[in-house]
């Protein structure tokens, strides 16, 4: 079905100046940053310090979530949070001093902070407001959905230009509405490809006349794409609103979570990927050494590392390394046997009940083909195959594949559902957190002591 738009869609324009989710978020910490440093000189008397207790408050900031872009600016919607950050980041600052302060001193220090906190953000919010009052400072803004809702966003939108946004598009195959009643165009095409095409740095998802799982797949496909992704919930009259939520006027919205690209302790992963697997490889040397000689006397003249080429992130192939579990077969055989059973010997089963045939894998982590935790990576011909059949069993492939993950600890492994499978990996990305990593890491090695499999 081709949809009429209600005019020509036009290349953006090119912006000197754009408000982005990163470059708003750097001027504030930089703001906190240097208004804390002077409160702090006052408070502790020393420079040094009062620049070390800066940044312990700003990070504690940024940890609660209050450097994130708003669409709806208000520092009294921001005052509990703050008030929480403040009181902690000054008990981070009086135990890093040794805590002999009287608790009096603590509660001024904490009072300081927010009312530093709480006051730069009614500037700052105040200036982001008339600064959005010019159409260049605006955000591209795209809207899944041709609807009664569409619509009263683009009329909330459009009263309210201290929202700072700029809508640019509808996408719907079969809108509620027609073009004459959606004052921008409306479009038939891949949401990623909108969103690159037109420059887009908002999407709303409002309602459509499909399943709301038709979307899943698409909104994964934008995970790397420098845009914010709100969605307005069912029955949205009857939605409490909460601190993690935003809003256009009366109509709530749920902030979509992709901390896999947007955080900074997203790209600490590499580094403790590389730290604790290049670590375990030296701690393991003896273990290793010894299973390469059991494997080499099992089966003479056979090789000792076994190598497949698997699928990891973005579709991208690598070499995979374990130690050789199974007679050596031809290798088209091995890429496409799904039930090789019949070719373990008595070493190759110790070695898989114990999880031990893994541990060459460590190299690829190292090398960056892989990351200790993340979905576990299949050969080429099977991802083929299953993706047909799971239409979500490719968005797994939106991070590095893993040592173990959490379907792998859940026991998913092996000739398990292949749906499960993309269930599970889809979670873990959708809700990464280093503390889930950290989880999974220790579950592993309590299934691998145990001999349950990771």
């Amino acid at each position: 079905m081709t949809v009429q738009s209600a005019e020509v869609v036009t290349t953006p324009p090119h912006r000197n100046l754009r408000f982005s989710r990163r470059r708003a978020d750097f001027f504030l910490a930089l703001l906190d940053t240097v208004v804390f440093t002077a409160v702090m000189a006052v408070l502790l008397e020393n420079v040094w310090a009062a620049v070390a207790a800066a940044l312990a408050v700003v990070l504690t900031v940024e940890i609660s979530g209050n450097y994130r872009s708003l669409i709806t600016l208000s520092a009294l919607n921001d005052a509990p949070r703050l008030a929480g950050a403040a009181l902690v980041g000054s008990l981070v600052v009086e135990f890093a001093r040794g805590g002999q302060d009287p608790i009096g001193d603590l509660l001024e220090m904490a009072a300081c902070i927010f009312a530093a906190l709480f006051a730069i953000r009614v500037l700052y919010y105040a200036v982001i407001r008339r600064r959005r009052l010019s159409p260049s400072a605006r955000r591209r803004t795209v809207i899944v959905g041709g609807g009664l809702v569409a619509s009263e966003l683009l009329d909330s939108i459009q009263r309210f230009p201290e929202l700072g946004l700029e809508p640019v598009a509808v996408i719907d195959a079969d809108p509620l509405l027609g073009a004459d009643r959606l004052p921008v165009p409306i479009l038939d095409r891949p949401l990623r490809e909108v969103v690159v095409d037109l420059d887009a740095q908002t999407v709303i998802v409002a309602f459509r006349n499909r399943p709301d799982s038709a979307l899943v797949s698409a909104l994964r496909q934008c995970d790397q794409l420098d845009c914010e992704i709100f969605l307005v919930p069912r029955l949205f009259e009857f939605v409490h609103m909460n601190s993690d939520m935003d809003r256009i006027h009366t109509i709530p919205l749920i902030r979509v979570r992709r901390h896999i690209y947007r955080t900074w302790y997203w790209q600490f992963k590499r580094v403790f990927d590389i730290a604790v697997a290049g670590t375990a490889l030296i701690l393991l040397s003896p273990l290793l050494a010894l299973c390469a000689l059991a494997v080499s006397v099992s089966g003479r003249g056979a090789p000792i590392l076994f190598r497949q080429v698997r699928v990891g992130r973005d579709g991208r192939e690598f070499m995979l390394y374990k130690f050789r579990s199974m007679r050596p077969v031809k290798a088209t055989d091995s890429d496409t046997d799904w039930h090789p059973e019949d070719r373990i010997g008595p070493v190759g089963r110790f070695l898989r009940a114990t999880s031990i045939d893994e541990l060459p894998q460590l190299w690829n982590v190292v090398r960056g083909d892989m990351s200790l935790v993340g979905p576990r990576p299949e050969r080429p011909h099977f991802v083929e195959q299953f993706a047909r059949t799971f239409p979500s069993y490719g968005d797994r492939h939106r991070v590095k594949v893993g040592l173990t993950g959490w379907a792998a600890i859940n026991g998913l492994r092996g000739d398990t559902s292949i749906g499960d499978r993309a269930l599970y990996d889809n979670f873990y990305i959708q809700n990464w957190s280093v503390w889930l990593d950290i989880k999974i890491l220790l579950l592993t090695v309590r299934a691998v002591v145990a001999r349950t499999g990771s």
